[in-house]
């Protein structure tokens, strides 16, 4: 059984991204227990309520895109990227649901946002991930991502849990 990856237009589509969020949130919950403050105040940092009231926005054109995987017709995965100020790109909560992780959908997902980027234009893609996100770091590695200085302004006690990486996406060679 394959999934199919498709752009987000519809404002059930950007729900349904919403709801994975969600389920993202909790999940950094469960994999920074021995830090709970640091996944409030990520999120509180990066506006996350004010986001998801407004992902078609946010990831949406004519800023972005958000993409969804969906087996059947479960959405089982998604991500997004966003227009930066200085006109690269930023991937964004890429998350695959517990129950279809270890079946390549992350992967898929992640070259669907190289490629949908590039389309759009952008040379550059930049993203931040936490330290303990190992899964997602050797992921985005294996994409051709490496790190690289932080691209938003954080606060100096979220510094030492964050992980900064960027690819061009001037080539394909990777992934």
């Amino acid at each position: 059984m394959s999934e199919i990856i498709r752009v987000a237009s519809r404002p059930e589509e950007y729900e349904a991204f919403g709801a994975l969020i969600s389920a993202y949130v909790g999940w950094c919950r469960e994999r920074y227990s021995s830090v709970p403050w640091l996944v409030e105040r990520v999120f509180s940092h990066q506006a996350l309520t004010k986001e998801i009231e407004d992902l078609s926005v946010a990831y949406g054109p004519p800023n972005g895109r958000t993409l969804l995987a969906l087996r059947d017709v479960e959405v089982c995965g998604g991500g997004a990227y966003r227009r930066l100020p200085d006109g690269s790109c930023e991937m964004k909560r890429l998350f695959v649901l517990d129950r279809f992780k270890g079946q390549g959908i992350g992967r898929r997902l992640c070259a669907a946002l190289i490629e949908a980027a590039r389309e759009d234009g952008f040379e550059l893609m930049r993203l931040d991930t936490g330290d303990l996100m190992t899964e997602a770091i050797a992921l985005y590695t294996s994409f051709g991502f490496s790190p690289a200085e932080p691209h938003h302004d954080y606060p100096d006690e979220f510094k030492p849990y964050m992980v900064f990486m960027e690819r061009s996406l001037r080539d394909d060679a990777h992934g």
